[in-house]
């Protein structure tokens, strides 16, 4: 019989906004502990919040011993990443948060500003007693916030926020200036029909059919626009697009629920333009005999089962600038209610467009319609994305595109 053990201990530091004042502090410390044990091509699993007794949880992990598991269990692999540190002490945090306030009370006196700040520090391990020993910490700051426009009844505004290992408050303070600044300098919008348009790289909107058809299951089965496709380019040479837990890229552990462990610690799912495989766990690569990607996730007490990766896409060797070529972009700051057609046809509506020339934040145009297709916005479209930060809070970078743009 083989035991296995996944620890995931949250700490978690929390200052709620309301009113562009410091409304609370919260603290949270949980530790979640899941046994699993497999025996004869079954899988039983059991979980506690806190202390536990170990023979108990073990005795009650051997009882649910009926889920079906044929797949060899990872084994024989020590790693570590461990990327925690002491962004801010609790009293530090606080301070600064007061302090960006005031900024913002009084130089942005007509935003209300709401939502959350936090340190979260994470520590997940898995371990078996087949020589698996998988060990990932991490520390970052997430920020939240809703910059609620006064003179408008209702939440209506933007939302701005980041996650990141490092606190830098001027870089804090420039991007809110920027966005402020831009969005009370309302533009009517330019002529051209087709605009660059630049997303920050994290942003998932227009990545959602490849999150939607590159889903092993969707894609073994025959009913995903790329399930055809395999070892086809149907992209732009210069686009590659990784399921990634990369520590550069991402804030995930570097394996997955059940051990995998890629190269680099990314999947190279299109590569130079070519689909080379959708995302699988075990169970998806084994049923429709396609690569195993390092794709299952699940709760401390429950099965692994094949989610949604993180998706990162390949920097160029350009920057922003350099993209732009001179031109002016449509940098969306807000996006929500788009989605792809299964054709691949794309949508959404952006209710907070920026004009963007490459190095400034210009004004905010009228509420707008971006679209195109996905072989077009990844092909013929793709610009690329910037070796350069479009949020040097996040260090998140741009991607971007050519696509229609048009007033609602």
């Amino acid at each position: 019989m083989i035991k296995e053990k996944y620890i995931e201990n949250i700490k978690e530091t929390s200052i709620n906004i309301v009113q562009s004042n410091f409304e609370s502090l919260r603290k949270k410390n949980i530790t979640k502990t899941g046994l699993r044990v497999y025996d004869q091509g079954k899988l039983g699993i059991a979980g506690a919040l806190g202390d536990y007794d170990e023979k108990e949880l073990e005795s009650k992990a051997k009882d649910n011993l009926i889920l079906p598991y044929e797949f060899q269990v990872s084994k024989n692999l020590k790693l570590a990443e461990d990327h925690s540190k002491e962004i801010l002490s609790d009293e530090k945090l606080c301070e600064e948060v007061e302090d960006i306030l005031e900024v913002c009370r009084k130089d942005y006196k007509d935003f209300g500003v709401y939502n959350k700040i936090k340190i979260i520090n994470e520590s997940i391990s898995l371990s078996n007693n087949e020589g698996l020993e998988l060990l990932s910490k991490d520390s970052y700051l997430s920020c939240e916030l809703m910059f609620s426009d006064k003179a408008i009844a209702g939440l209506e505004g933007f939302f701005w926020g980041f996650e990141s290992r490092n606190y830098s408050r001027e870089n804090i303070i420039k991007e809110i200036d920027s966005i402020c600044g831009a969005y009370r300098n309302k533009l009517t919008m330019p002529e051209k029909k087709t605009m660059p348009v630049i997303f920050i790289d994290y942003e998932m909107l227009p990545l959602l059919k490849f999150y939607t058809d590159l889903n092993g299951v969707k894609f073994g089965s025959g009913t995903s626009i790329f399930s055809k496709e395999l070892n086809n380019r149907k992209f732009n040479e210069d686009f590659t697009l990784y399921a990634t837990r990369n520590p550069e890229d991402v804030k995930t552990p570097f394996f997955d629920a059940e051990g995998v462990v890629n190269d680099n610690y990314r999947y190279a799912l299109i590569e130079n333009g070519v689909i080379k495989s959708p995302y699988t766990d075990k169970r998806t690569a084994n049923m429709f005999n396609l690569p195993l990607t390092g794709s299952a996730a699940s709760a401390y007490d429950s099965a692994p089962n094949l989610a949604a990766p993180q998706l990162k896409i390949k920097e160029g060797k350009n920057t922003l600038k350099e993209l732009l070529g001179g031109e002016k972009a449509i940098l969306v700051v807000n996006a929500a209610g788009g989605d792809f057609t299964q054709e691949g046809n794309f949508a959404t509506p952006v209710q907070v467009p920026i004009l963007f020339d490459g190095e400034n934040m210009l004004g905010m145009l009228p509420k707008l319609q971006v679209s195109s297709n996905i072989y077009d916005m990844f092909g013929q479209g793709f610009r690329g994305v910037s070796t350069d930060f479009i949020s040097p809070s996040g260090q998140y970078k741009a991607l971007v595109m050519d696509m229609m743009v048009e007033t609602i």
